[in-house]
């Protein structure tokens, strides 16, 4: 079980996507921002940061300078998933924007971990996928994807 720290300033987006995870079998730690992010970063060292890129007190383009400057963090991959168009941080292995699609994050989550050389969980049956979420993450999906969709 890989232990994932996901940063977003946005609690409903925060919830949804730390649902995703744990429907993948990962350990997720949660922090609102860069600065809480590092904090928890240092105490539990996790196998994977997917990190917004605009959030108050400590940006994700900070939190990413921050974990490739740390000798105990620099290893850990980074995911950066904003609204932004592929913004460019130290340290990121791989863009997602927040309009992908859930399986695409799923996807690009288990590639990272592949790639650092964690040891992965499989993405849920993706039959049953959608009845798993809980009513408040099937909402933020669909609402995600509609303001996505008026975006295009």
């Amino acid at each position: 079980m890989s232990t994932i720290l996901l940063v977003d300033d946005e609690p409903e987006l925060l919830d949804l996507y730390a649902e995703v995870l744990e429907l993948m079998d990962h350990r997720v730690l949660r922090a609102h921002d860069g600065r809480e992010a590092l904090e928890i970063a240092h105490e539990r060292r996790p196998d994977l940061v997917v990190t917004d890129w605009q959030m108050p007190r400590m940006s994700g383009f900070e939190l990413c300078q921050r974990l490739v400057q740390d000798e105990a963090l620099r290893d850990v991959p980074i995911i950066m998933h904003s609204s932004s168009s592929d913004p460019h941080a130290p340290g990121v292995r791989a863009f997602l924007s927040k309009c992908s699609e859930l399986h695409e994050f799923e996807e690009v989550v288990h590639r990272t971990l592949v790639d650092s050389g964690a040891v992965p969980q499989g993405p849920p049956d993706r039959s049953d996928y959608l009845r798993e979420l809980s009513r408040a993450s099937r909402e933020t999906a669909w609402e995600q994807e509609h303001a996505c969709g008026m975006l295009h």
